[in-house]
């Protein structure tokens, strides 16, 4: 639009508001342009007049739709910076979060985008509850008017809606891009970092809880595909229902999901939409995918038991996987036996496999079906280790160890031994933290021990060290 069209539609406008606003004469409605513009030097001169008319209630009548102004006035995500007061966007929604409460408070999040960019938008308490009731939904148009940004957790501006904000649904002009085009497929996402991703719900498994350091939390693993592949997500607290409530073959897309460890993992600020019935087979993916298991008979190489689950360690002849089962409590099940995974999908990380399934997708097998899975010897002498390698058992002598001790980790404070095991003429440096740190320094040195289960990985200084894991079994073979 020329500057001559520019300046039609501001004196136009000008002329709504004060056949709407008798009370308010031409020099009064200018002051407050220019006070606006002081306010907001981002702004133009019709986007200034723009906002007083939304504030005004000119916007809303029948002679004023979202199809009267020109959006170019808005402020574009691309130009947003930390600090800034007084912003008003037309962008359209990606996602929003049901209201939830965050120390004591009410938060709504949102992830909005227009044809430059997306941003994370935040409401609290009031703003938050009003937000609530809008009825807000992805692909939605709406109209950010003076809301304020600030530095998110990432360091990228997010908006912020004050006591003076406004979120208006508008109608869609067709000028911003489609809601899907704003997140990548999970199976692309591979770095370190924070992804919007879309992905196909194949399965979801059992329900866990873990102990963290701010108490216990729930969290689900669940498997999901897209035309390119397949990826593991980790929803965690707030995120677990979302995922548990969601029918298989359905797309999901989630905002700000963090890469890690080869999987991906849900954040506070994850917002969960469901976008519709998925274009992929599922009947086809679950009997092509490597990742799926159905009717599966596999052997049990050790049972260890916590307070709520089983892990059972567990091959099919090949490979060692660890399977994690809360509905086999109770159950006779030993090493040499055999369980049948009625359905599930395997999840790895740091080298470790992992089969999750949902609840009651495991069951005992009989010893017909043991018999026809072949052992496997995962022993290793301290002389034949010459890489990292997951699962295997290993023994030897005590040799010496150092203080249990104590060191500050990103989860809390956490008690850590190093110590020596010796068999021959070869000794292997081992490490071991919080409980098993506790269990390794009640056994007196020269002591003979048996380490099943445990990683052996590189450390620092480049040298290749016996990881002992949570779960790793510590027998002492000498009394």
């Amino acid at each position: 639009m020329g500057r001559q069209g520019l300046m039609a539609e501001y004196e136009d406008l000008v002329k709504r508001i004060l056949r709407r606003r008798p009370e308010l004469s031409e020099e009064e409605l200018e002051k407050k342009v220019e006070e606006k513009l002081r306010n907001s030097p981002m702004l133009s001169k019709l986007g200034a007049l723009l906002l007083l008319a939304d504030e005004l209630g000119v916007l809303e009548t029948p002679g004023c739709s979202a199809s009267t102004f020109d959006t170019s006035e808005f402020t574009r995500i691309s130009s947003l910076v930390s600090g800034l007061n007084d912003v008003s966007l037309y962008v359209r929604i990606i996602a929003v979060s049901p209201l939830v409460r965050l120390n004591g408070r009410s938060v709504l999040r949102m992830k909005v985008g227009d044809e430059t960019g997306k941003t994370s938008v935040v409401a609290w308490e009031q703003k938050a509850e009003e937000l609530a009731t809008i009825g807000l939904s992805p692909g939605m148009v709406v109209v950010i008017m003076h809301a304020y940004t600030r530095s998110g957790p990432d360091g990228k501006p997010e908006i912020h809606i004050g006591k003076n904000s406004s979120v208006k649904v508008v109608e869609d002009l067709g000028t911003l891009p489609h809601v899907e085009s704003f997140f990548i497929p999970a199976s692309k996402a591979s770095k370190t970092e924070t992804f919007d991703i879309k992905g196909t719900l194949v399965m979801t498994g059992e329900l866990r809880s873990i102990q963290t350091k701010s108490g216990t939390v729930n969290m689900v693993e669940a498997f999901l595909a897209d035309e390119y592949g397949e990826a593991i997500l980790v929803a965690w607290r707030d995120k677990v229902e979302l995922i548990t409530n969601t029918a298989p073959g359905t797309e999901l897309m989630l905002t700000d999901v963090r890469f890690k460890g080869g999987q991906l993992q849900t954040t506070i600020r994850t917002c969960i939409a469901k976008a519709a019935k998925s274009k992929l087979d599922l009947s086809k993916l679950m009997t092509e995918s490597k990742r799926l298991m159905n009717n599966k008979v596999l052997r049990v190489l050790d049972v260890i038991k916590q307070r709520d689950f089983i892990v059972f360690i567990v091959s099919e002849g090949v490979w060692v996987y660890r399977l994690l089962s809360s509905s086999l409590v109770g159950v006779d099940v030993k090493e040499g036996d055999a369980i049948r995974v009625i359905k599930g999908f395997v999840s790895e990380r740091n080298g470790r496999k992992t089969i999750v399934t949902p609840e009651y997708g495991v069951m005992a097998a009989t010893d017909e079906d043991a018999r026809k899975v072949p052992m496997v010897d995962r022993k290793r002498r301290l002389a034949d280790i010459s890489g990292e390698e997951s699962d295997i058992i290993v023994e030897g002598i005590l040799h010496t160890k150092t203080p249990l001790g104590a060191v500050e980790t990103k989860f809390g404070r956490a008690e850590k031994i190093s110590f020596w095991l010796r068999d021959g003429e070869t000794t292997v440096l081992c490490s071991a933290w919080r409980s098993k740190a506790r269990e390794i320094d009640s056994i007196p040195i020269g002591k003979r021990i048996q380490l099943r289960w445990v990683r052996v990985r590189q450390n620092v200084f480049g040298e290749l060290e016996i990881v002992v894991e949570k779960d790793t079994k510590v027998v002492v073979l000498e009394a």
